[in-house]
């Protein structure tokens, strides 16, 4: 089921990236990230009063749990920006061997609380291949 959902979030993120490349054009990029934020901060509001009836904890986290704010303005607006000089799936591909290779550290490391998963030589071949799609995606 996890691994449903997530390939159905890769596809509403490529779906969501080319809406607001379009969506940018008409307001501005930062115009955009914005539209984009304020209408998920109200759908996800009335979706937790509606549904879930439970108070939402802003304080009391570590500082740094708060960047996952900046985060998703970045990934929004550098994703939109990026799209129309790259295209979707060259923009994607790139995304995605980013995300990869972050994780393979964020694994190596245990940072970020999660389980730490040393990096070892086997994996790579995986990244091999994962860099000669890139490649291959941008000169065809």
């Amino acid at each position: 089921m996890y691994a449903f959902f997530t390939l159905i979030a890769g596809a509403c993120q490529s779906a969501m990236a080319s809406l607001n490349g379009m969506l940018s054009d008409c307001v501005g990029m930062f115009g955009m990230s914005l539209m984009v934020h304020a209408i998920g901060g109200i759908l996800l509001i009335l979706y937790i009063r509606l549904f879930v009836h439970e108070k939402l904890k802003l304080t009391g986290m570590p500082w740094y749990l708060y960047s996952a704010g900046f985060f998703g303005i970045f990934l929004v607006a550098s994703s939109s920006y990026c799209i129309s000089a790259l295209g979707v799936s060259v923009m994607t591909c790139i995304s995605v061997t980013g995300q990869l290779v972050i994780s393979a550290v964020i694994d190596h490391f245990g940072w970020f609380g999660v389980p730490r998963i040393p990096f070892n030589k086997k994996r790579i071949p995986c990244f091999i291949m994962i860099l000669a799609g890139l490649i291959l995606v941008n000169i065809a």
